[in-house]
């Protein structure tokens, strides 16, 4: 008997925003690589996730949730959401349980095409068991999928049989990556969304929609400084938003400070000292520069 090739290759999530593909990746890798909040379209950039283990690796990329819009700033999303797709060896598209429309799962099933893609549906657990086969043969028998995994994220229910499902569909390939690493991000990355995330939990209003974060400065603890030093600002488009990020006599931006260290002393598992700012780049989010500038661009080059 010969023996099994070792299987690597790169996957990418898809589908709507607010589907649970953060939640997916995370229960997956079992890290908190990308924001999960309940407001929708909190990841923005590319995340990067790793499984790794005796029989294969999984390269797992979280995408934007992909929506219908034609703002600078959805469509710069949309194109990461298309190239990653197009790049992918695998493609999870994920379908929530509940929907009843499906014309934006369909686009991406298109643009993916049947045979990379497997059709994930999420919230499984709304869904009675007996109609589990029903549900998988609607997308087998209207979209000509080939393969259909029902599962719920958030419970992890599903989610060991959809990463077999995974395995059988990747290429034979090397180990890209040290079996330690669980992403392919900087710190610095991850802190951004570290704080961007607190941004999105503390803030009830349309600001992080308009908000990203930029680290300014970044030094690693040493032998003699044990305190990793961060300078990073929010980045808004109005002076309105800065006063309300900042709050009165600056209780919130305190409060948002306070919250990203604790999150990012866990992450570097040492003392960490956060300087944040908040600074007005007006219409940021319609300046194609800008939104280079602040890494909104096609990451999978």
């Amino acid at each position: 008997m010969s023996e099994s090739k070792f299987k690597s290759g790169y996957v990418a999530l898809a589908g709507r925003p607010n589907v649970g593909k953060s939640t997916l990746i995370n229960a997956i890798v079992g890290e908190s690589l990308a924001i999960v909040t309940e407001k929708p379209q909190t990841t923005r950039h590319r995340i990067c996730g790793i499984l790794s283990d005796d029989e294969a690796q999984i390269i797992l990329l979280d995408t934007p949730g992909y929506h219908l819009s034609t703002k600078p700033l959805n469509a710069a999303m949309n194109d990461i959401v298309g190239a990653v797709i197009r790049d992918a060896d695998v493609v999870c598209l994920m379908v929530p349980a509940d929907a009843r429309d499906f014309q934006i799962e369909k686009r991406l099933f298109d643009i993916a095409g049947s045979d990379r893609t497997i059709v994930v549906v999420n919230k499984g657990d709304l869904l009675a068991r007996d109609r589990f086969e029903s549900t998988a043969l609607r997308f087998r028998d209207e979209w000509g999928a080939k393969e259909v995994a029902i599962i719920s994220a958030l419970k992890c229910e599903g989610v060991g049989d959809l990463i077999g499902i995974i395995k059988q569909r990747l290429p034979e390939g090397p180990e890209y990556f040290s079996k330690e690493l669980y992403t392919d991000h900087s710190v610095r990355f991850l802190v951004a969304e570290l704080i961007r995330r607190q941004l999105f939990l503390q803030m009830h209003q349309e600001i992080p929609y308009a908000a990203a974060v930029e680290i300014e400065s970044f030094l690693d603890a040493t032998e003699n400084d044990l305190i990793t030093r961060i300078k990073a600002s929010i980045v808004v488009e109005k002076e309105s938003q800065k006063a309300m990020i900042i709050g009165r006599n600056g209780t919130r931006i305190k409060e948002l400070g306070k919250k990203s260290r604790q999150d990012i002393e866990e992450l570097v598992d040492g003392k960490v000292f956060l300087e944040l700012f908040v600074k007005v780049e007006k219409n940021w989010t319609r300046d194609p520069q800008k939104l280079r500038a602040l890494g909104y661009s096609n990451q999978t080059d």
